[in-house]
């Protein structure tokens, strides 16, 4: 038997194969934003200055609810109707072509829908001289059957091109789908017969310039452009991510780039709704953030920039000032992050300014700011900004990095896990220790490290310590208090809020409100436990109560007497 030896080589080409037709109507979403920016970039391709849409109800046998949309152009017109469905294939010149890789494949977004085609050539070498019409459903999209061109003595005059369409969209979406399309479009739109307001893509620029065809814009924003558009293709939009920088005092800039004429930029076919990664992309965003620190280099004052966008933009031979030597006062975080509000005036910083690198919680923060401020060290704090690392005089400044709080009671010393375990013991009757005793004396220990190494310790006079570190006021140990503090009850209810409250978010838990007035009383119960007497205490619980509960009852041209005996409540009303 005669063995039959495979060909030393196969000649393999590309193809396409026919039943990719069948796939045609998932090249695009055929929704009706995405077929006026088809329609109206191919009308703009044609050389058109106008496009002209309408709408009217269309015949009842297709749906009460149906518009007949009407889209035409004075442009150059299609001289054969066949390009129409050869897909890859268009009519354009060639310079066209590679300016803007046009694909020939933006009409096949109506192969879901069908339409009917009429259009009248500019130039004299279609065989259509009065110009043709054409309908096609999508069968004829997808190659299962044959159309017909007819003339037609109707087509657009003196020459153009009109799609026609129907709809079940509402009037108000599609005159806002051709809005969107037409927002940005180098083109004049109408709908309805009203033209449509355009807009500069870069009209909020304060800075401008021109690289490879594309012009670039710089605008302070509010928010990155994160999801918006900051690419504008001859009126289609899209995000390609160019870079975004935020100065140190929260100010903004981005960067928008309109397309002039730029072969480099490769844009995701058919839909043109994403950019392709490719070398250039990679090198307009680098352009575009250097354009950034262009803009910013004119800008008087210049914004206070990060050390690293001052080194970019050195590197690439643009000088932006370094930040004035000035920061913000620090202050202690609280539990609750609605109430994070900083000081956000800049301060120049004196030859005492310290910056604090002590990330500690609320707790510990709030206490070590109430010493800091009775120490008259506060005003010396400021808070820290790693952004600024690397610039000379932020460099220089020494950190506050550690604090470590001593407590003693009784005539002994205590560290704060020493002492929570003390309380912890007594809650449960093991040990003698009485919780109820204030403290002695509260040391303060603060590591200060300073640039050429060394590092200083200094101590500071205490009143008040908080051991309870998981944010539950409620929970033992208490505050711990010294006997010549001179804390108010209020005070130290403000304080304990700012270090524990922290509202839930939870389905099941009260509002925030509620929340807040629960804490609120529970930390005045805990402050009054420790600053006044049992009487002065359920007097000022009581007024407490009445104050948020029964006082916005009463009118205020009058005023009430109330008197509460067991289960009685008599209640004067006096003028």
């Amino acid at each position: 038997m005669t063995q039959v030896q495979p060909p030393d080589k196969t000649f393999i080409r590309a193809r396409i194969h026919p039943r990719a037709l069948d796939h045609m109507p998932l090249f695009f979403d055929a929704t009706a934003p995405t077929v006026f920016a088809e329609l109206i970039q191919n009308a703009r391709r044609a050389g058109a200055s106008h496009v002209d849409i309408t709408t009217k109800s269309a015949d009842s046998s297709i749906g009460n609810e149906a518009l007949k949309v009407t889209v035409q152009d004075n442009g150059h017109g299609i001289a054969d109707p066949s390009v129409l469905l050869s897909f890859g294939q268009s009519a354009w010149d060639k310079d066209l072509a590679r300016r803007e890789r046009a694909a020939g494949m933006g009409f096949a977004c109506l192969a879901r829908r069908g339409c009917s085609v009429s259009s009248r050539a500019q130039a004299p070498r279609s065989r259509y001289a009065t110009g043709w019409r054409m309908k096609l459903e999508p069968d004829h999209f997808l190659g299962k059957t044959a159309t017909t061109a007819a003339s037609d003595k109707t087509a657009p005059s003196p020459f153009g091109t009109r799609v026609t369409f129907h709809t079940t969209e509402s009037l108000n979406a599609l005159r806002g789908a051709v809005v969107a399309a037409s927002r940005y479009a180098p083109l004049r739109v109408s709908f309805n017969g009203a033209e449509l307001a355009r807009r500069n893509f870069l009209e909020a620029a304060l800075h401008r310039e021109e690289w490879n065809g594309v012009k670039l814009g710089v605008i302070k924003s509010r928010h990155p452009l994160y999801r918006e558009p900051d690419l504008n293709f001859h009126g289609v939009t899209l995000n390609v991510r160019l870079p975004h920088l935020k100065s140190l005092d929260g100010e903004i800039w981005i960067v928008r780039a309109d397309v002039v004429d730029c072969r480099e930029l490769e844009l995701v076919l058919p839909a043109r709704k994403e950019a392709v990664e490719n070398a250039f992309l990679l090198e307009l965003r680098h352009e575009a953030q250097l354009a950034i620190y262009r803009a910013l280099a004119a800008v008087d004052p210049t914004p206070r920039l990060a050390y690293e966008d001052c080194v970019r933009a050195a590197n690439a031979g643009i000088d932006l000032p370094a930040p004035p030597v000035a920061l913000r006062r620090w202050r202690p975080r609280t539990a609750d992050v609605h109430e994070w509000r900083g000081d956000r005036e800049l301060v120049p910083l004196g030859p005492d300014s310290i910056i604090v690198e002590y990330n500690a919680d609320p707790p510990d923060t709030q206490t070590l700011y109430r010493t800091a401020r009775r120490a008259k060290l506060a005003p010396n704090l400021f808070e820290a900004d790693r952004r600024l690392a690397g610039y000379a005089w932020y460099d220089e400044l020494p950190r506050l990095t550690d604090v470590n709080t001593h407590i003693e009671i009784d005539g002994v010393a205590y560290t704060e896990r020493e002492l929570r375990r003390q309380f912890r013991a007594a809650r449960y009757g093991d040990g003698a220790f009485d919780p109820r005793n204030r403290a002695a004396r509260i040391v303060t220990t603060v590591s200060v490290a300073r640039p050429d190494g060394t590092q200083d310790t200094n101590r500071y006079m205490a009143d008040i310590a908080l051991l309870d570190k998981e944010f539950d006021l409620l929970s033992e140990p208490p505050p711990v208090i010294t006997a010549g503090s001179d804390i108010t009850a209020d005070e130290l209810a403000q304080l304990l809020r700012r270090a524990y409250f922290c509202p839930s978010d939870d389905s099941e838990a009260d509002s925030y409100e509620s929340q807040s007035n629960q804490f609120d009383d529970a930390a005045l119960h805990v402050a009054l436990k420790h600053d006044a007497s049992a009487e002065e205490a359920i007097r000022t619980a009581i007024a407490q109560v009445v104050r948020r509960e029964i006082q916005q009852l009463i009118p205020r041209d009058r005023h009430a007497d109330i008197t509460i005996s067991g289960d009685r409540i008599d209640i004067t009303l006096g003028s």
